[in-house]
């Protein structure tokens, strides 16, 4: 995932070849850490990571690996091997963000979950378990009835990046909300936020919900960390 030159030179017969490779600057947008494992910061000890200054920058070798959000990088003047939580660095060349959510529909007294995935340039990034809808109210053609049933499938749907803190009970959280508002089904009011009331009420109203723990937080970062570069994430909804 870096750029390679290769020299190659016909000398007695015989070819030879030099590779050099092109590095990359990453910047720090937030202050943040260099990691010696893809994990929270938190759960590491001192002598595993790096503590970095917002503004920061290093010239990256070679990307090595990535693990959803994170990239192992090679970092150029000895500077060692580290993994980089991917929306606190800049790197310039970020590709376009996508996301989809699926969910198979049917009729049921408990709700159903399927997923919410986010994509660079079509290539998987963050996948989290997500839902949308009331339970009863996931079925087939319920995405016509207000209030209850699951957001309208589509692939015209666009999230805003610029979110914002909602107070309101079952929400408590960031909101980011979706176009067109309104919908041509005449719903309206469409968003992302984390389900904190799943475990006594779950499900949503129509919107996409991810539960407090089931990584609505990775979602937020992904967000926050590109909405720079982009001020919408094209949303595809399928269900089957």
């Amino acid at each position: 995932m870096c750029s390679v030159i290769i020299l190659s030179t016909f000398v007695y017969g015989k070819i030879y070849q030099w590779k050099f490779f092109k590095t990359m600057e990453y910047k720090a947008k937030y202050d943040t850490w260099l990691k010696k494992s893809p994990v929270e910061a938190s759960t590491l000890g001192d002598d595993e990571k790096v503590f970095i200054q917002e503004g920061k920058a290093y010239s990256v070798i070679e990307v090595l690996e990535t693990d959803g959000l994170h990239a192992q990088v090679d970092l150029e003047f000895d500077a060692g091997v580290w993994w980089l939580f991917l929306p606190h660095w800049d790197s310039g060349e970020t590709g376009e963000i996508t996301a989809e959510f699926s969910l198979k529909q049917a009729q049921s007294n408990t709700i159903i979950y399927g997923y919410l995935v986010f994509k660079e340039d079509g290539k998987e990034i963050l996948k989290v378990r997500a839902t949308s809808g009331r339970p009863r109210y996931q079925y087939k053609g319920a995405h016509t009835i207000k209030a209850r049933g699951c957001i309208p499938p589509g692939d015209d749907w666009k999230i805003n990046t610029h979110g914002w803190y909602c107070s309101t009970p079952g929400i408590e959280g960031m909101f980011y909300h979706f176009t067109p508002d309104p919908h041509p089904t005449g719903r309206r009011e469409f968003g992302i936020y984390q389900d904190s009331s799943a475990e006594v009420y779950p499900g949503s109203a129509g919107c996409i919900v991810v539960k407090r723990y089931g990584g609505f937080d990775k979602v937020c970062s992904l967000i926050n960390g590109i909405r720079d570069k982009q001020s919408y994430i094209p949303l595809t909804v399928k269900y089957t």
